[in-house]
């Protein structure tokens, strides 16, 4: 009896997942070169072509129905596919799709429905069900992103801010931090299977302070004979001109891309102009300044990938990216001090020259992807070599002096930064059970940063200064993240440490070297509800961590006539939490996410500014206190097949504090972005830009708060030529009803306060033209995972860059 029993139960334990098994119908959704077909809508009809159930396939073209009494049809459709419907056969484990004979002829508009999917903690755009991809560029088609924006600058924001991370095929791409525009413009839309993007980064991510990432994944490689690619050219009225070109191609089991990128700036159009205010609360000594700055620049940039793939299961992959930028910076300005009774005391004008302000950027990375015959078990091997470099060379001299509070007549800076990483990851992906997946990795960063100072004042022999730092750090990091799905619910939890040992060292002697180590625990967690597929609402808690780069940290005095500043060599890493809660609904016509947040940093890293005698000192501290309360929204309206409205929009109120100098800072404000593109006749596309940022009491830091008073409106007009529109023409203006933007600064508190204003000159016009050859699906693949390191705060940063917002 205990035998029949025990027999009993265990054919019970294999028949129940068989029967389970059988109760679906599972298969995959081609084209007829057998490519997977992601997001096709899956049917199942009785034969009078009543609906019974249906679904979508994935990423890989595979769909899972339940059997349903009464089927007797299958339907499959896709957008730019002939739609297939067929005899129900459960047996059948592919449904071959063919393309539309007039796909590209006649392009329809497609509900949002049909083109954007949200998965949890992202949301992805469907590129390859869109039918202007078959005709635009990535940057194009980047407009009709939710969550998206592009203004009349081709600048691209997520979520209304520059503050993101780009990824391609789950790859951090540093080759599009240095001119992200260029390449995006570069890339032909078709070599895209989707766009996402991911608001809520895991344990990964978080401790690096990635809170948005924008991720390319690229058609996947087939045959080629030829190479595909788009070369641009463009040029403004500050006849400024820029060009580029992107090729792809691929022979046998390797796959190879690459870019090249030239781009100017014209004196003109970094022009810029700035005065100043300040009363020194001390003494009601009051300063007034102004300075006019000119700094033309070249930047080239360039990028090689390449991935052979050995078999199905092993990939190797590597890419070489960077870019150089060189600058010729001179200005003037003029600065006087008067007595509280409005008598002038001091007075000077100055005149520079930075004949030498160069930088580079480059990055060398090499990874090895291998997958098991698990589905979605992967384990992935990275390298990452990166370096960075800034040498400056400046000329200050001083002019119509009239009783100066410094005792030299000029100084000459030249100044040596060096940054160098190394970086060794490993990633493991293991599902596990049915509902559940695993993700477990480890990283090791050996980071070195050199600088060297010299500083020689006319006239002053004992300020001269020849500073040398040295600054390196050691990061060893593990993390493990686990995840749950199953039907409406999504739970994601996962926790990551950090050891840190910092040593600085001062070749020359001038301070005392000194060795530091620290410990970091960084969890996060999330839990997503689906009420349907385009109905979700999201709670997410996180933690990230932002190190000290070398300008925050050299101790090097910088001193000119009216400042001085220098780094802190002891500070430490700071810990940000944020809570965010957030409604997503994607309709037929509308599109939109309401996101309500907040952020708590107890020692930020900020400035501290104080002044002696008149002289303004500045250096950095980790005595912060931060928090960050907003509600940032989305939106997207198709208000008919011709016209599309997008906005995104934030309002947040931030508090800063400093218990040590018992000061407190805080303040609403809000960014709006809000753009409507319309189709006109002719082939004409429209597209215009309104951009309101800054407004209201933006708190910056602990003593101050900006705001950009003047709304900034962009217009842009395309138009295609030729067969399939391989070549597209573009007219802009931007600031279409102001030459200068404005940006104005209050100082409230502190050992002076006061205000300045600071304007760049912005109106242009703007031309380009590009042309896109050859037809592949040929793209370097990668891996899925890699290295990305985002820690650092106040490092060497390219001087050509925009402010992030």
């Amino acid at each position: 009896m205990k035998i029949t029993l025990r027999t009993l139960i265990v054919a019970l334990l294999f028949v129940t997942p068989i029967a389970t098994i059988a109760q679906n119908t599972e298969g995959k959704v081609i084209d007829k070169d057998g490519n997977a077909i992601s997001y096709a809508t899956v049917t199942l009809l009785k034969a009078d072509s009543t609906f019974l159930c249906g679904t979508t396939s994935d990423d890989d073209g595979h769909y899972t129905l339940p059997q349903q009494n009464g089927a007797a049809l299958l339907r499959v459709s896709y957008v730019g596919y002939k739609t297939v419907t067929i005899p129900f056969d459960a047996t059948r484990k592919s449904i071959t799709l063919s393309e539309e004979d007039n796909m590209l002829q006649d392009v329809e508009v497609v509900s949002m429905r049909q083109l954007v999917k949200n998965e949890g903690d992202r949301l992805a755009y469907n590129m390859e069900a869109d039918p202007e991809s078959k005709t635009n560029t990535l940057l194009d088609m980047l407009q009709k992103v939710p969550m998206v924006s592009v203004d009349g600058e081709n600048n691209v924001r997520v979520k209304g801010s520059t503050s993101f991370k780009y990824y391609k095929n789950g790859h951090p791409d540093p080759s599009l931090s240095g001119n992200p525009k260029e390449v995006l413009r570069s890339i032909p839309a078709y070599l895209v299977k989707r766009i996402e993007v991911i608001t809520d980064p895991g344990a990964k991510y978080d401790a690096e302070g990635a809170t948005a990432i924008l991720n390319i994944v690229m058609v996947s490689g087939s045959s080629l004979s030829h190479l595909t690619g788009t070369v641009s050219a463009g040029i403004n009225t500050f006849w400024a001109p820029n060009a580029n070109i992107y090729v792809a191609g691929q022979t046998g089991k390797l796959t190879l891309s690459g870019y090249y990128t030239y781009q100017t700036l014209g004196k003109h159009q970094q022009e810029t102009y700035q005065t100043t205010e300040q009363t020194f609360t001390s003494s009601d000594t009051r300063n007034v300044g102004s300075s006019t700055n000119r700094q033309p620049a070249t930047i080239h940039g360039a990028n090689v990938s390449a991935s052979y793939e050995i078999d199905s299961l092993n990939l190797l992959s590597a890419s070489f990216s960077g870019y150089n930028y060189d600058l010729d910076i001179n200005g003037t300005g003029s600065s006087a001090y008067y007595n509280a009774d409005g008598s002038l005391f001091s007075s000077y004008d100055t005149r520079f020259h930075i004949p030498s302000y160069s930088g580079k950027s480059w990055n060398g990375q090499f990874d090895y992807e291998h997958r098991t015959r698990l589905p979605n078990e992967v384990l992935t091997l990275s390298y990452m070599f990166a370096t960075t470099g800034n040498n400056q060379d400046r000329r200050s001299d001083y002019e119509k002096t009239f009783s100066p509070l410094f005792s030299y007549t000029g100084y000459d800076v030249w100044l040596k930064e060096r940054f160098t990483e190394h970086t060794f990851q490993v990633d493991y992906v293991r599902p596990l059970l049915k509902y559940h997946k695993l993700e477990i990795g480890a990283k090791y960063i050996l980071r070195y940063n050199r600088s060297h100072t010299k500083t020689t004042y006319d006239g002053a022999d004992d300020l001269n200064a020849d500073n040398r730092f040295n600054h390196d750090t050691q990061v060893a990091a593990a993390y493990a993240s686990w995840m749950y799905n199953r039907g409406k619910l999504s739970l994601r939890g996962g926790v990551r440490y950090e050891y840190s040992f910092l040593s600085a060292k001062y070749p020359n002697g001038d301070g005392e070297n000194f060795k530091t180590n620290l410990n970091d625990i960084v969890p996060s967690a999330s839990v997503n509800w689906n009420f349907d597929d385009f109905k979700s609402l999201r709670l997410s808690f996180s933690t990230s961590i932002n190190r000290p780069g070398i300008s925050y940290l050299n101790p090097a005095v910088k001193r000119d006539a009216s400042s001085v500043s220098f780094g802190n060599a002891q500070l430490s890493s700071s810990r940000n939490t944020s809570l965010t809660l957030t409604y997503q609904q994607v309709g037929q016509k509308i599109t939109f996410n309401v996101s309500p947040y907040l952020t708590i940093t107890n020692n930020l890293i900020g400035e501290d500014l104080y002044a002696i005698d008149n002289i303004k000192y500045q250096t950095y501290s980790n005595g912060n206190r931060y928090r960050n309360f907003g509600i940032e929204g989305f939106l997207q309206w198709m208000l008919s097949k011709t016209t599309t409205l997008a906005f995104n929009g934030i309002v947040s109120y931030k508090y800063y504090r400093n218990p040590s100098l018992d000061l407190e800072n805080g303040g609403w404000s809000s960014n709006i972005y809000t753009q409507i593109t319309q189709q006109l006749p002719w082939k004409i596309r429209a597209t215009g830009t309104f951009l309101c940022l800054g407004t209201g009491h933006n708190v910056s830091n602990l003593y101050s708060y900006t705001n950009i008073p003047t709304p900034l409106v962009n217009l842009r007009l395309q138009r295609s030529f030729l067969k399939e529109d391989r070549l597209t023409v573009q007219l802009g203006v931007v600031s279409l009803f102001n030459k200068y933007m404005r940006m104005n600064t209050k100082t409230t508190q502190g050992d002076y306060i006061g205000s300045s204003t600071y304007k760049i000159r912005w109106q242009q016009l703007t031309v380009s033209i590009s042309y896109r050859f050859g037809k592949s699906n040929a793209q370097v693949k990668k891996v899925e995972r890699s290295i990305e390191n985002t820690d650092v705060v106040g490092g060497i940063k390219n001087a050509t860059g925009g402010k992030e917002n």
